[in-house]
């Protein structure tokens, strides 16, 4: 009888549960596959407020959510906002900001949360000109308003007719 090592009983059990899935396209069981879901706007939230909650800058954001999929109406997004914004940390500050402040469930632990991360993101938003605050959250208002924080689902007209109410007021 002869032994394995584990390395070779962990090929094994590899190959066995790929032949057994009929996953014939992959090519090594460690090919990195990135999601195919968008990340939500509270994702998005969620990761800038845990960057900057350990310690991390605005310079650094756009590193620590590269790893994101972005849906396409929020890379167009970001294309606009760039005419505006050269840093790309301050464009996702920015966005975690107006995403916060949006309405969301009726709850205290919601509401908890939206002040944890207005005290994280506070700070870096004073150092900006608050008129460039203004303008990327017109930009947002009226590209983005339409899809809800958990998913990129539109949400009920009620808010995307409130959104171009703001726009033309």
């Amino acid at each position: 009888m002869t032994t394995m090592t584990s390395l070779e009983l962990k090929a094994a059990l590899l190959e066995s549960r790929l032949a057994q899935s009929g996953d014939s396209s992959a090519t090594s069981p460690f090919e990195f596959k990135t999601s195919t879901m968008p990340a939500s706007l509270a994702d998005i939230v969620l990761a800038v407020a845990e960057h900057l909650e350990h310690g991390g800058q605005v310079y650094g954001l756009a590193s620590h959510c590269q790893a994101l999929n972005i849906h396409p109406e929020l890379s167009q997004t970001f294309w606009r906002l760039s005419q505006l914004i050269r840093n790309q940390g301050v464009m996702w500050l920015l966005l975690a900001d107006w995403a916060n402040r949006r309405s969301g469930p009726p709850s205290q632990a919601y509401a908890a949360q939206q002040q944890v991360v207005q005290a994280l993101c506070q700070p870096h938003l004073q150092c900006l000109d608050p008129a460039l605050v203004d303008d990327a959250g017109r930009l947002f208002d009226r590209l983005l308003s339409a899809y809800g924080n958990a998913n990129w689902d539109h949400t009920e007209p009620k808010r995307f007719l409130s959104a171009l109410g703001k726009r033309f007021a």
